[in-house]
């Protein structure tokens, strides 16, 4: 099992995922860097923090965000932050949970810490939860996904 580096080192190569990706042609939501940002926190090693705003154009008929556009955010910060941990090395998604305790409100900021479980030689885990920033205790959803490591 591989530790996860410090903060500095993740957020550096975080940062670079970002630049990466944010050439890609794809244009599938959310575009890193551009809908979904990477925010300043201290928490423990192999964690990361991503701020996005939420809005109608993401509601479902409850008037809500919808599961899926939340299903993508978590994927997505989940990739990176391993993508990151993993020298930059593509990080396609293996598997996925998606946990929603809560309704996710439109017209809001948002945050999803995304912190590494595990970092293996072909498969790392992760786990990351939604929430408000004015809450960070009161999770309104939780995922974990495990990644497969091409490098």
């Amino acid at each position: 099992m591989i530790e996860p580096e410090s903060n500095n080192e993740l957020r550096r190569g975080a940062e670079q995922v970002v630049r990466r990706r944010a050439q890609s042609p794809a244009q599938a939501w959310p575009q890193i860097g551009r809908d979904v940002v990477l925010t300043e926190e201290d928490g423990p090693a192999g964690s990361l923090l991503f701020a996005c705003r939420t809005d109608s154009s993401m509601a479902n008929p409850l008037g809500i965000v919808h599961g899926g556009v939340t299903a993508a955010l978590v994927d997505t910060c989940m990739g990176v932050t391993c993508s990151a941990q993993c020298a930059r090395a593509a990080t396609p998604t293996v598997t996925m949970t998606v946990n929603y305790a809560r309704p996710v409100p439109l017209d809001a900021d948002i945050r999803v810490r995304v912190r590494t479980v595990r970092i293996g030689a072909s498969s790392a885990q992760m786990s990351a939860e939604v929430f408000l920033p004015e809450r960070p205790e009161e999770p309104l959803v939780t995922a974990s996904g495990v990644y497969a490591i091409r490098r």
